[in-house]
């Protein structure tokens, strides 16, 4: 059985309605019955609340959001042969295990690659995505309508809500998007980051 908000609700309300059922079904009361129905009453109430946040715990967290952008697949034709085989497998495979709905690669600047929910606008790296490329951390975001710099990442995808940066080395990272609010795992951190110290040593090999 699925255990949901919704289900919590229903078990509460029932146990609820058993115990007043209960109640006004006896003859004569005494005090260890009636704190056995105070008791009872009270534990049915604290289920049915439970349910309720679990319900609303479940509508604002991981609720996917309808991604504004078309469905592309735009890469940078001069990019070696090597490489590209490489940034496509990548691409589809984070596209397809995780929760991203986007994925962007820059490199000097430029976006030699995009693919998944895009915008027709063009990206141009803000304060955010360079202070990554400073410090050579990974930067996630997993709410993007609390942060104040979110407007940097408009032109990537509009209402993109949870997003990634992964500096591959001092002059390229990559940007990905999430479907939903605080939907990238930490595996999927660790995954990703150790994918860009590889795409590091194929740039560095191909003089990219």
């Amino acid at each position: 059985m699925n255990f949901n908000g919704k289900t919590l609700i229903i078990i509460g309300s029932i146990l609820f309605f058993f115990q007043l059922g209960n109640f006004f079904s006896i003859d004569s009361i005494s005090p260890a019955l009636e704190r056995a129905q105070v008791l009872s009453a009270i534990s049915s109430v604290i289920i049915v609340l439970i349910g309720f946040l679990f319900k609303q715990f479940n509508q604002t967290i991981g609720k996917r959001v309808e991604l504004k952008g078309d469905n592309k697949f735009i890469f940078d034709p001069d990019i070696p042969a090597e490489i590209l085989d490489e940034l496509a497998w990548g691409s589809e495979t984070i596209l397809t295990s995780t929760a991203a709905a986007t994925i962007l690669i820059n490199n000097e600047g430029k976006n030699i690659l995009r693919r998944g929910i895009t915008s027709n606008n063009g990206f141009k790296p803000g304060e955010t995505c360079l202070r990554s490329l400073k410090n050579m951390k990974l930067i996630s975001l997993a709410n993007t309508k609390f942060y104040p710099g979110r407007d940097e990442f408009f032109s990537f995808c509009p209402n993109v809500p949870s997003i990634m940066i992964i500096p591959i080395n001092n002059k390229s990272f990559i940007l990905i998007g999430g479907w939903s609010y605080k939907c990238f795992t930490k595996s999927d951190e660790k995954w990703i980051n150790n994918w860009s110290k590889k795409l590091n040593n194929l740039f560095l090999k191909n003089s990219f």
